[in-house]
């Protein structure tokens, strides 16, 4: 099964922890949004898509790899996503991938992540990180159960 892992992480590293987290748990390296385009050459069976939240919206590294994206190429996606306060970030990137056509398998994870002007202080911490395991461990098996 082709499975990969794609993330935004700011300089705070909130989402790249929870993108790690996803990645080791379904056997594959997280792949960090940048400067680069990501190339989707074979179909992937499993996408993970992570942000933090930006001015209310998913960064925009990943809104523009999200318009490119098509349901030909990814049959299955997931959300998750860190936050300070606003915590519909998880929802937001689902909404742009069930936009595109693309079957969105489970409900976001989301967590807190460090931010200043917030009480989120040591997050995502170790259950956070646990959660973000189980979350990719339960959707890596609900698709391949298909």
């Amino acid at each position: 099964m082709n499975v990969r892992v794609v993330y935004h992480s700011g300089r705070s590293g909130n989402t790249a922890k929870v993108a790690d987290a996803v990645a080791e748990a379904v056997g594959v390296k997280a792949e960090k949004l940048g400067k680069g385009k990501l190339e989707f050459s074979e179909p992937v069976d499993l996408l993970f898509v992570g942000s933090g939240i930006y001015f209310h919206k998913p960064h925009r590294a990943v809104r523009k790899l999200l318009e490119g994206l098509s349901p030909e190429n990814i049959k299955n996606a997931a959300a998750f996503g860190t936050y300070g306060n606003q915590s519909e970030i998880g929802v937001q990137i689902s909404e742009l991938l069930r936009n595109k056509g693309i079957n969105v398998t489970s409900e976001p994870f989301v967590c807190k992540g460090n931010s200043l002007g917030t009480d989120n202080q040591g997050h995502p911490d170790s259950a956070d990180l646990e959660n973000a395991t189980v979350f990719a461990r339960n959707t890596f098996s609900q698709v391949q159960a298909r």
